[in-house]
């Protein structure tokens, strides 16, 4: 497979941190990087294999032989951009979340459909060591049909609990898709302290399965923030933490743990995920956490935003 030509726009230090020291795992060919910063800008392009730098997109895209785009910043600034990218006849990779509302991912949706080009989230989280196992392992007939799932994901403090849900909880909701399936309703309890907000979440599952989730922004940071419990009718799994997997059966115990170049900092599974996007790229399909699949995340974080009291059907 030949390598992806990528432009990346923004060079701040959650890309410098996450997205920029995975590029060598996967199969893309850094043409340049564009940053409103020049200084920094430099400072990303000379430690990630490229001298070439811009400050307008449009220039590097005419300057560069470029197949694809990574745009990482934040929903809110991004939008249009990803929106004119897509126009202009790129693919394109951004982080999560996909947009900074409902409606706004159901617009870069249509448009991706509209022009044919991929779009992918990185919710990296899908594609860690812990994650890609407990698939495996739910797909055997061993381990049967998924009866309960439990998740839990714990912050330290955020400005508000919107923003503790957007940037941060929306990894679980886009797990428990992930690892469970479609949800068909759910039921939600909140509680605010100081402006920090906590969350219990019940969810019925379309495939009969049911779930809990836990979700607070009242703990600390630097932390291991992961826990996920995966119960089938023969056998369970338990993650505590993404980066290793415990497997429970009648038989026998086992535990996985990761090796040293299973973590980029403090996340994990960046590789993957850019790799998945470039080979649905190269085999014309939709990537694992494509704008459309999104949408359904964003509903299950607009569902809990909302506030409604009572069961709420998905």
């Amino acid at each position: 497979m030949d390598d992806l030509k990528i432009g990346f726009i923004g060079a701040g230090g959650f890309a410098r941190h996450t997205l920029y020291p995975a590029l060598h795992l996967a199969p893309v060919a850094l043409q340049a990087i564009c940053d409103a910063d020049q200084d920094r800008a430099k400072r990303a392009a000379g430690k990630f294999g490229t001298g070439r730098v811009y400050s307008d997109w449009r220039e590097m895209c005419v300057k560069e032989d470029i197949e694809a785009l990574i745009i990482s910043m934040g929903p809110a600034a991004r939008q249009s951009l990803v929106i004119q990218a897509m126009h202009a006849g790129y693919h394109v990779l951004t982080p999560k979340p996909p947009a900074e509302s409902l409606a706004a991912t159901k617009e870069l949706s249509a448009v991706a459909r509209e022009t044919g080009k991929t779009l992918m989230v990185n919710f990296q989280r899908r594609f860690s060591l812990g994650s890609r196992e407990a698939k495996r392992l739910m797909a055997t007939d061993s381990f049967g049909k998924p009866s309960s799932l439990f998740f839990s994901f714990c912050s330290g403090k955020y400005p508000d609990a919107q923003t503790y849900l957007l940037d941060f909880a929306i990894h679980h909701f886009d797990l428990c898709r992930h690892l469970g399936g479609d949800i068909a309703e759910i039921a939600v309890f909140h509680n605010e302290i100081n402006g920090q907000g906590a969350f219990a979440l019940s969810m019925q599952y379309t495939s009969g399965a049911v779930g809990t989730m836990q979700l607070t922004s009242q703990r600390l940071w630097s932390r291991n923030y992961d826990h996920i419990e995966i119960t089938g009718e023969g056998e369970y799994v338990v993650l505590d933490g993404l980066w290793g997997i415990q497997h429970f059966t009648q038989s026998g115990n086992s535990f996985i743990s990761n090796s040293s170049d299973e973590r980029n900092g403090e996340l994990t599974g960046d590789g993957y995920s850019l790799t998945e996007w470039v080979t649905s790229i190269r085999e014309n399909r939709q990537p694992v956490c494509n704008i459309h699949d999104c949408v359904k995340t964003m509903e299950l974080y607009e569902a809990v935003l909302s506030g409604k009291k009572g069961v709420i059907k998905l």
